[in-house]
């Protein structure tokens, strides 16, 4: 293999684990024990649809087309958002 096939293989491996990543692992960062429960009861085939059909979009505009966007709805409820609507 020369070395420019050797690279290539490798960059596909990458985009291949990017995508993987991307579809299969959640965000757990700064999330309540009550949160990461409802993260993890989502079903798979709900949270990847939703990755590829609302996330993957707004990716797309806002960091190669660089469009100023708003970041699209998170698949469950954060705790602050329940804690305000039920505050007021």
């Amino acid at each position: 293999m020369t070395p420019t096939g050797a690279f290539g293989f490798y960059a596909g491996l990458n985009l291949i684990a990017w995508f993987m990543i991307f579809c299969f692992v959640r965000e757990t960062k700064q999330l309540t024990l009550e949160e990461l429960d409802q993260v993890f009861s989502v079903p798979t085939r709900k949270f990847i649809g939703h990755e590829l059909t609302v996330w993957l979009p707004w990716f797309i505009k806002r960091y190669i087309l660089r469009r100023k966007i708003a970041r699209p709805p998170q698949i469950i409820e954060k705790e602050e958002r329940v804690e305000k609507v039920l505050s007021h």
